[in-house]
């Protein structure tokens, strides 16, 4: 077996794993959004909500979350 036999492999096994997780994410209930930030309290405007099911952070928070 030869380098690209390996990463075609890997590159297989990795996008059965992305869509078994697509899948199950797929199943999950998702809670209706927050209307005010879970973090700071501020109000989640109506596109955030609308754009982004089950929202519960404002833009600012979920930045800070993700750093």
């Amino acid at each position: 077996m030869d380098a690209v036999d390996v990463v075609t492999r890997e590159q297989l096994h990795a996008e059965q794993r992305f869509e078994q997780h697509r899948k199950a994410q797929a199943t999950k209930p998702v809670p209706p959004s927050a209307t005010d930030c879970a973090e700071c309290g501020d109000e989640i405007p109506e596109g955030r909500r609308q754009a982004i099911k089950g929202v519960q952070l404002c833009t600012q928070c979920q930045t800070h979350t993700e750093k």
